[in-house]
């Protein structure tokens, strides 16, 4: 048995679709597919060939956990300020931010009063 036959019976499922991604990136030289092989160990099988079947030929940026707490955060403003009528001052206050994370919060927070305006949730 050769080499690379044996090395290839050891690996597991995940290892699989990894070495599958990793190859695709190689073939098709798309740099967008660089890290797409990480993917096969914090998904598992199933969730990654749903993922491949609904965003397949799409690209897509993740955002980061810095950019959805900043989103969270402003739209904890805005449920306090528009939904819960606390005053903009103790909204703020209750939140606690400090005077960094304020100037991006209001800027969201403004964005999503505009977008929750003109758009219907239900």
């Amino acid at each position: 048995m050769s080499t690379l036959r044996k090395e290839l019976d050891n690996l597991k499922m995940t290892d699989t679709f990894s070495l599958i991604l990793f190859v695709l990136y190689k073939i098709r030289d798309v740099d967008e597919y660089s890290t797409l092989s990480e993917l096969a160990y914090i998904l598992d099988k199933d969730t990654l060939l749903n993922l491949c079947e609904y965003f397949g030929g799409l690209t897509i940026r993740i955002p980061t956990i810095d950019e959805l707490d900043s989103i969270i955060n402003s739209l904890l403003l805005y449920q306090y300020i528009n939904i819960d009528g606390y005053s903009y001052k103790d909204a703020v206050e209750k939140i606690g931010f400090d005077s960094f994370q304020l100037r991006k919060i209001k800027k969201d927070y403004n964005n999503i009063c505009s977008i929750l305006n003109n758009y219907s949730l239900s």
